[in-house]
């Protein structure tokens, strides 16, 4: 009561003007501050009574809340547990690893694999494999997911080729031979230092500190194999095996022999360039035999011979490497054996991932994109990627990040998590407001078309690490998906109109000209090119049954447009050709099969036997009872 009474109007007709804005600000304050308790304590009772009835995620319509993990999120930094695993450093510089204790800190090396050279020539080396295996995959043949540790590794090794300069400065060695090959050594001047593994170069790495010794040899073997290609044979000779040889990883491409004898065997037989590493001793006679069959040597441990007889010395002084004949000073690549070991598996896990082909069933993917007729928003991934509505409207975004969010989420529909989704979009940690508000960002243009009504939300909010959105918002990847499996239990007239509407759907190679670390890695761009290929597939052998010819070459191109020299769509296309007696086209199609083959960068320059057998048959019988 006493507190009512200082308060009371005749105390308040006393209070000076000074005193009464205090107390009249004081009173207002406590309102709110009792409102925004009480609203707080009711949202908090919602919550616990909403959760105990119905087990799920409550969106609190209280702003308090919202307010509260808003203010919270700009203070802490998580990416949850997808980004707290352990990952491997393939970046990491030689001085945070273990090293000899004989090494000197001004003698440290640097990571092969923050040259642009090398990691561009090993993701090339991953595409190329990637493309060979999609060439010989039946249709409706299904991909095995790549396992965690390769994901990130490639992840890594596109996140360290986007962030390198596009063209590095670099000094080249003076060429040992007429038809030199140039591999990166190291880094001179901050320019990188080219030297010759062409026919009778010989390089020593002369150093006391075998554990530098060994990284700089991985190194170059790393770079002949992902630098120059299918021009190299790499041959590593160990004459004496020991447990720290066996421990080393080596690379499948890479022969190993004991003697120089089988070195010389492989070498005679081999219609390559042949590139001998050696971290064992070379007497003179065995060099002069080696050095005349045309072969490259590179050696990290000191020949018998003197060392004026290599081409180039990488000599390690008490406080710097230097580089002879040219006696400047240079800092080698290296590569530590965790990091190969990194590569080797990420080259095995490319090579496991396509599995035979199996029967799936089609039940889940018809009852996901039952009403796919009825989408609202359509995220297109299979070409450059766009969200459009019904109605081709395009979506336009504040944020660039936001069209790759809703692409995530569109190919992770089955647990689409904040903690993943921030992982995949941003190779390092970012704050939650940064990630806030990309998605603040797609719920802002997203409502601003008016298709849902006001009880929904485009991605709603929750306070765990889920990440939902609105079932209305669909890739046309999960459509072409669904006109395949809804394809395969209809009859062909209506399986055709299925699998041209998902085709059409079809611009370019998915996520073309995005830049995206995540699709490759993941293996959701081979998944989407595979779905390509097989509707392409498909539709056209429906064409042809039915001598729809120009429907065949229309759902061929569709599939030749994401993966060139496809060998199941050019022989539907030489069938079609030999359906109409048209020879010269068929004969059109073999030639530029074989072009195709020779330029594509996944190719491997060899036809494939099956369409030699084809284009003989068609060539030597009658075209239209061979078509059939």
């Amino acid at each position: 009561m006493s507190i009512f009474k200082s308060v009371s109007f005749r105390n308040l007709l006393n209070l000076s003007q000074q005193q009464l804005a205090i107390t009249i600000l004081v009173f207002i304050l406590s309102a709110v501050l009792a409102w925004i308790v009480s609203r707080g304590l009711f949202d908090l009772i919602r919550y616990l009574v909403f959760r105990f009835l119905h087990r799920d995620s409550f969106v609190p319509r209280s702003w308090l809340f919202v307010t509260i993990v808003g203010i919270a999120s700009l203070f802490v930094i998580s990416r949850g547990q997808v980004a707290r695993a352990t990952t491997v450093e393939l970046v990491a510089d030689l001085d945070a690893q273990p090293v000899s204790p004989k090494s000197q800190p001004t003698r440290d090396l640097i990571s092969t694999l923050s040259c642009a050279v090398v990691v561009a020539g090993l993701i090339f080396e991953i595409g190329q494999r990637r493309g060979g295996q999609l060439r010989q995959l039946q249709i409706n043949s299904r991909l095995s997911h790549p396992s965690a540790t390769a994901v990130r590794t490639e992840v890594a090794l596109r996140a360290t080729l986007d962030n390198n300069s596009p063209n590095p400065q670099s000094i080249r060695l003076q060429a040992n031979s007429a038809s030199p090959i140039f591999v990166p050594l190291g880094i001179s001047d901050s320019k990188i230092v080219l030297v010759d593994i062409g026919a009778q170069s010989v390089v020593n790495i002369c150093t006391d500190d075998s554990i530098q010794s060994s990284a700089v040899l991985r190194a170059l073997i790393a770079a002949a194999l992902f630098t120059a290609g299918s021009q190299v044979k790499p041959i590593l000779l160990r004459k004496h095996q020991d447990a720290s040889d066996c421990t080393d990883p080596v690379f499948a491409q890479v022969e190993v022999v004991s003697t120089v004898l089988e070195a010389i065997q492989i070498i005679e037989n081999s219609p390559k360039h042949c590139v001998l590493f050696s971290d064992s001793k070379i007497s003179d006679v065995e060099l002069d035999d080696l050095l005349v069959k045309q072969i490259a040597i590179i050696a990290s441990a000191p020949f018998v011979a003197t060392v004026s007889s290599a081409t180039a010395v990488l000599l390690a002084t008490n406080d710097s490497w230097r580089l002879l004949p040219n006696n400047f000073v240079i800092s080698p690549y290296g590569l530590l054996v965790n990091q190969a070991t990194a590569i080797t598996e990420l080259l095995i896990d490319v090579d496991r991932a396509l599995v035979p082909k199996i029967e799936t069933s089609t039940a889940h993917l018809q009852a996901t994109h039952r009403g796919d007729q009825s989408w609202n928003v359509m995220v297109r991934t299979l070409g450059p990627v766009d969200v459009q509505l019904a109605d081709g409207t395009i979506i336009n975004f504040e944020k660039s990040k936001t069209k790759e969010l809703l692409a995530w989420l569109t190919s992770h529909r089955a647990r689409p998590t904040r903690s993943a989704a921030r992982t995949a979009l941003w190779e390092v940690n970012v704050a939650d407001a940064t990630f806030t508000n990309v998605v603040s960002d797609a719920r802002r243009a997203l409502n601003q078309t008016h298709l849902i009504s006001n009880g929904e939300e485009w991605l709603p909010r929750t306070f765990n690490d889920q990440l939902p959105f609105h079932v209305s918002i669909i890739s046309d990847g999960e459509i072409l998906e669904s006109c395949i499996a809804l394809a395969q239990e209809l009859s062909p007239s209506q399986a055709i109109d299925q699998l041209h509407r998902g085709l059409e759907l079809v611009r370019d190679l998915p996520f073309s000209g995005t830049g995206y670390l995540w699709p490759d890695a993941e293996g959701i761009t081979s998944q989407l090119v595979l779905n390509i290929i097989t509707a392409s597939a498909m539709a056209g052998e429906l064409d042809l049954q039915r001598g729809e010819i120009e429907g065949v070459f229309w759902a061929t191109a569709k599939g030749l447009k994401v993966l060139g020299a496809h060998e199941e769509l050019i022989a539907l296309r030489m069938r079609a050709h030999a359906l109409r007696g048209d020879l010269a086209g068929v004969r059109g199609e073999w030639h530029s099969y074989e072009r195709a083959v020779k330029a594509d960068a996944w190719a491997n320059s060899q036809p494939s036997q099956k369409l030699v057998n084809l284009y003989s048959q068609i060539n030597s019988g009658t075209p239209v009872l061979l078509a059939r």
